[in-house]
This record gives structure tokens, sequence and C-alpha cells, in this order.
């Protein structure tokens, strides 16, 4: 394994005795991203077939405490902006075009909107920003769409907008029984449409999609018509999509049946995506055997 592909591959969400906030290299970030754990807990809301959390080690702490958070953030961006995390591994293997801080993202072991103090974390961040001259750098959720209309949420993310913010959503089914069988939560899917239609008629969202290959089997035909019908729908009731950000499997899953599609196989559904959603930025990003 290259260093380049390590640094990719090391997602984890650990960074010396830190308990909240990590650096990685990331692919869709194309650069630095700072991620802020909000579910230490590691309780979510879904239980998807291809989630690499490790769920039956115990969490190292349940708790949420936002004073030692913004201390481990503030160390991280320190870092960053000095250059200083670039000399350490696996980040020293980082090409000259990744040697960016593009984003801090709301991404942990678990859904960052079911955390009580979610609004309270955002505006934390968001003030950290300023005495760093870090306004340009942007805020992101990384979400599975579960709960984008829960007052406290919306109140979360209005500090996020004003603050460089982007709201990465996930759908990764166009039925209810692919969303079933793949996310295996007990939100309704109808929920999750709502959602993403009422957030993005008030901001523009990204829409984050991972399609894999499940007991043997890529989404079929019927799934990925049923999926572009979503996305239609949005888009005609005056909802903002600014890309679909198309992905699969990375990193080893608890399910064995839960593999990566092939790139052949992502370019093929990136094309539908293209000519059924004109005008709409198609972003791909392939499974490991892609990353030399």
């Amino acid at each position: 394994m290259t260093d380049l592909i390590k640094a990719h591959r090391d997602h984890r969400r650990i960074w010396r005795e830190f308990d909240y906030c990590y650096p990685v290299i990331s692919r869709r970030s194309r650069g630095l991203s700072l991620g802020v754990n909000l579910n230490p807990d590691k309780v979510c809301n879904f239980d998807c077939v291809y989630c690499e959390v490790d769920r039956l080690a115990p969490p190292k702490r349940k708790d949420l405490d936002l004073d030692l958070l913004e201390r481990e953030l503030g160390l991280l961006l320190d870092l960053a902006t000095s250059g200083e995390i670039y000399q350490i591994p696996p980040f020293d293997s980082a090409r000259p075009e990744q040697r960016r801080l593009n984003d801090i993202a709301f991404s942990g072991d678990g859904e960052p909107t079911t955390a009580r103090e979610f609004a309270g974390a955002v505006a934390r961040v968001a003030r950290i920003k300023t005495p760093r001259t870090l306004d340009q750098v942007k805020l992101v959720l990384i979400t599975d769409s579960s709960r984008l209309q829960a007052p406290e949420v919306v109140q979360g993310l209005e500090t996020l907008m004003a603050n460089q913010g982007e709201v990465w959503a996930k759908l990764d089914a166009g039925s209810e029984f692919f969303y079933r069988e793949i996310c295996r939560s007990q939100v309704p899917y109808t929920k999750i449409l709502e959602n993403l239609l009422v957030t993005a008629r008030r901001w523009p969202i990204l829409i984050q999609t991972l399609f894999l290959e499940w007991q043997g089997q890529g989404p079929g035909e019927a799934e990925l018509k049923a999926y572009c019908g979503r996305l239609e729908q949005i888009l005609a009731q005056n909802g903002r999509l600014q890309a679909i950000q198309l992905y699969t499997v990375a990193r080893p899953t608890p399910e064995p049946e839960a593999r990566p599609l092939r790139r052949l196989e992502l370019d093929a559904i990136a094309a539908r995506l293209r000519d059924h959603l004109p005008g709409l930025p198609v972003e791909v990003y392939y499974g490991p055997e892609e990353w030399a």
C-alpha cells in the first residue's frame, strides 16, 4: 500500500488522545478536512450495511464536552494553518494540491443532528474560525437527512449556512424497499424525502449517494429509475441541488456482502444521472482499487 493510498484510507475518527476532533485527507474535500465527532457514544438512527464504525467495541466516552471539543479543534486548526500537520504521518504523504484546509465537517460515529448539543457545537465551531482569519473555510454537515426539520437542527443549520456552510445529505435509495434493505432505519423513507425537499427549498444542498454491490448485485434498473425520479421531484418542486456525490464502499464493512462497485459500474450510473438530470454536476468517487 502506498503512503498516498494509506492517507486516503485512514479515516479513523481518532487523533492522538483527542475525544472529538480528527483530521483526514478527504477525497471529496480534495484536501484536509477536520472532522468533528458529535457521536462518541456510537449511537446512530441508521444501521447501514456498509457502515465501517465498530459498534461492538465500547466507546471511549459517551458525553459531549463542548469546551474540550473547542480546544481540540483549535489545536488542529493551528497545526493545519501552520503546515505542521503535513510533517506528521500519514499527512506527510499528501500531494501538494491536497495540502490545504478545505473544511470542518460534522461527521462522526453516528448522525450528528441527533446530538442535543448540535446547534451549540455549530455555533462554537463557527466562532473559532474568526480569530484565525479562517472565515472562508467551509463548515460541512454530513447527514443521513433524518432530522433536517427538527427546530434545534434548523437553528444549527442557520448558523452553519451563515458561515460558509454546506449540507451533504444522504439519499442511498430510490425506493422504500431499497432504503430498508441498505439503510435499515426506523425513520420513515417518506420523512427522508420530505426533509430533503424542505431543506433544498431553503438552501442548496449536495446529495451524497453510496451505491454498492449487496448480496452479489448492484442497484437494478428499477431502483436507478426510481432514484432519478426522487431527485427530479425535488428539482420540480423548487428544491436546489448543488451536485450529486456518487461513491461506493471504500473501507472494510461489518457485512461481508457489502462490496464496492467497480469503476465501470459507477461510471454507467453517473452517465445515467447526467442524462436524466442535465446541468446537475455528478461527482464520482471510486472504490479502493482506484486510489493508486
